[in-house]
């Protein structure tokens, strides 16, 4: 079965924000993309905020299944792996939600209060995995220190896409770029892993 328009226009209007930023893309080009008239996509979305919202709510659902990855001390090393690839995997669909916050504006209310549950949420699960980590022997770190670990590590893969087209002017993230950023994530714990714990990321936790 053919895709239905609605889902065509969420499809392409994704794709060309993440390749050429939220400003640069009219409704013209999105309806010009999908084959349709600018009107038929107005009736499906009344503005580019409508697409926004639309990509938010689709971007929390697969939040969603990433916050609820467990974790044990026993099966850290393969929990963490998915848990940042899934964050990863969320940035590289939704890169423009990521990067492009300035041109979109701020989110509706409702959505704000998600949004902030999404950021303490992801910080509690780097804290916990962290203590697994500590705990099975892989990472060596003063407790004190892992809420700032936590929230370093959200900082780099939360604004990977703002300071990659701000410093580099790379505004299309390539797998290349991605995994860059997952190697500045470990930069920051790198030292304080195991030789074993290291070499397992290097093989597992790239894309």
């Amino acid at each position: 079965m053919a895709p239905k328009t609605k889902d065509r226009i969420l499809a392409a209007s994704l794709r060309l924000f993440n390749e050429n930023g939220y400003d640069a893309v009219t409704t013209a080009r999105i309806a010009e993309t999908v084959s349709i008239s600018e009107g038929n996509l107005w009736y499906h979305f009344r503005s580019k905020r409508d697409l926004v919202r639309a990509h938010q709510l689709a971007l929390f659902e697969q939040i969603d299944k990433r916050l609820a990855i467990s974790s044990t001390p026993e099966t850290v090393m393969e929990n963490y792996t998915t848990f940042i690839r899934s964050i990863f995997e969320e940035v590289w669909t939704y890169q423009y939600l990521y990067r492009d916050q300035a041109e979109y504006g701020r989110s509706s209310p409702e959505l704000e209060g998600r949004v902030q549950a999404v950021y303490k949420s992801t910080t509690t699960m780097f804290i916990r995995f962290f203590r697994h980590m500590i705990e099975a022997g892989h990472l060596n770190i003063p407790d004190e220190q892992l809420p700032a670990l936590a929230d370093n590590a959200w900082v780099v893969i939360r604004y990977w896409p703002s300071f990659l087209r701000e410093t580099r002017h790379v505004v299309k993230l390539d797998k290349a770029t991605l995994n860059a950023g997952i190697r500045h994530h470990f930069a920051l714990f790198d030292t304080h892993l195991t030789e074993d714990a290291r070499r397992f990321f290097e093989k597992n936790a790239y894309a």
